[in-house]
């Protein structure tokens, strides 16, 4: 791998990290809510912004940075302009109050301050900075993804997408490590409360590696792309496949993201009173302190399993990418149900912890194995419109894998291969990303549902709720594993 080509491995991966960073600062969103007087029916509907979001602005900047044909890059101006509000948003969070105390001033300057305006108007405030925040990130993170797609080879997929899924780790480390600090002791200057501090130095790193990653990765220009909104019902096998798999992960991990926290509380319960005046900060960091060791296994595993996985699809090395990929499905099965046996904070913080390795899998297989399609297509497009060249074994192996590919079955028309072809890196990351936020919506609404069923069955406030939804997302683990079984048929399309 040459230097230029690790500088933007490295590019990618830090701004990948920093994304991370910001994303763990929503760790303080809702306590900072509450202490706005907001209810906890309106904080729900404040998160619904990731979902909704990620719903809508990853496949909407992905096609529109498909057809960009900007000096810049295609990707480059999504991302200035996205961490631009990114940057807004976080200082109109951490300062919603100032905020809100200076416009009710000017609105009323020849009377007190009503407080339950200035409280109402900072509310305002912080719920639309939510929302911008959310909404701006994922179109930074869109961006980024696009890149990684977009620029390294096919050969150099596996490798950009495992760096970037290890500064995913390792700016959640970074994240949780500095929620842990009293940074107004540190940095006085930056603010009046921790939020404000935290908030402040994740602008300063955000915006200095989104600076160094603008500048130095080199993108080309592009001509117009022709992307037909109704190619999305062609949506190509090898991607249907992946999509199909993601979809059922996800149903898995969102239990696990949602409440890990709120399980380990729920252990906590068990062996503590719940009148001691310290129980929930007491609760909360042993919440966060198994969080933290949970990224420290991610960021582990995302170094070392890459470097056991066969470069090449005639090794006989058994740890191929697909089935290390069921293995982390089946494992993330046997840990979600292994809560059944936990009676202490201890062993829940254990468990929290071992979730870092199925985790690390995910954030690496899937979106390798799009990034190779995707250049592949790119590479076959561009042989396509040069000279043709003679035939090595390599081609002929490229030649067949693109024709199982594209193949029809018996349903399938012209009009079809050639929608296929119009998906660009942007609007594939798109689609896929549509297969990762709808669990997110399908879960919200079940664990409501199987939490309430527990409660109603049970009559006890210390009942294992939390972990009948873990183990609900070890079944739909366990069905992605099923799935998984079928991206073994792409591994003639890898080199």
């Amino acid at each position: 791998m040459g230097h230029g080509q690790v500088d933007n491995l490295l590019c990618w991966s830090t701004i990948c990290m920093d994304c991370r960073i910001l994303v763990s600062t929503f760790g303080y969103g809702t306590p900072y809510l509450v202490s706005l007087g907001l209810s906890p029916e309106l904080i729900a509907l404040v998160w619904f912004a990731g979902p909704l979001s990620g719903f809508i602005i990853q496949p909407l900047v992905g096609a529109f940075s498909d057809k960009c044909t900007s000096r810049m890059g295609r990707r480059r101006p999504f991302m200035i302009i996205g961490g631009l509000l990114v940057c807004l948003s976080m200082v109109s969070i951490a300062y919603s109050k100032e905020w809100a105390a200076t416009l009710c001033g000017k609105k009323r300057s020849n009377s007190p301050l009503d407080d339950e305006e200035i409280k109402k108007m900072a509310i305002m405030i912080a719920v639309v900075g939510f929302y911008i925040l959310d909404f701006s990130l994922n179109a930074v993170q869109a961006s980024i993804r696009a890149l990684v797609l977009d620029i390294p080879p096919v050969y150099q997929q596996e490798a950009a997408n495992a760096w970037a899924g290890r500064m995913l780790h390792i700016g959640n480390i970074v994240g949780y490590f500095t929620g842990f600090l009293d940074l107004l002791a540190l940095f006085p200057f930056l603010g009046s409360n921790q939020l404000q501090v935290l908030c402040i130095v994740a602008i300063i790193v955000f915006t200095l590696s989104l600076l160094y990653t603008c500048l130095n990765v080199k993108e080309q220009i592009y001509e117009p792309v022709d992307n037909d909104p109704r190619a999305i019902r062609y949506l190509p096998s090898p991607i249907q496949k992946i999509c199909n798999v993601q979809f059922f992960s996800w149903m898995g991990w969102f239990p696990f993201l949602f409440f890990s926290s709120s399980w380990i509380a729920s252990v906590y319960a068990r062996t503590h009173s719940t009148d001691d005046p310290d129980y929930f900060d007491k609760s909360t960091r042993y919440g966060s302190f198994a969080l933290l060791i949970y990224s420290w296994t991610s960021f582990v595993a995302g170094a070392l399993i890459p470097q056991i996985t066969p470069t090449s699809p005639s090794s006989k090395n058994p740890f191929t990418i697909y089935n290390i990929y069921i293995i982390s499905h089946i494992l993330f099965a046997l840990i979600a149900w292994c809560t059944l046996f936990v009676n202490t904070v201890e062993q829940s913080i254990i468990l929290i912890g071992s979730f870092g390795i199925p985790w690390a899998i995910s954030m690496w297989v899937p979106f390798a194995l799009v990034g190779e399609y995707v250049q592949q297509e790119d590479e076959r497009q561009i042989e396509e419109n040069t000279d043709v060249r003679p035939l090595n074994n390599n081609d002929i192996e490229q030649d067949t894998c693109m024709n199982l590919e594209h193949s029809p079955t018996s349903s399938s028309t012209t009009s079809t291969l050639e929608n296929e072809e119009k998906f660009a890196a942007g609007m594939i990351l798109g689609v896929h990303n549509l297969y990762i936020v709808l669990p997110q919506l399908v879960v919200s609404l079940t664990s409501s549902m199987l939490i309430k069923l527990v409660n109603d069955i049970t009559h006890d406030e210390n009942n294992d709720k939390f972990g009948w939804v873990f183990r609900f997302g070890g079944i739909m683990a366990i069905i992605a594993a099923i799935l998984s079984r079928y991206l073994d048929d792409l591994h003639v399309c890898r080199r």
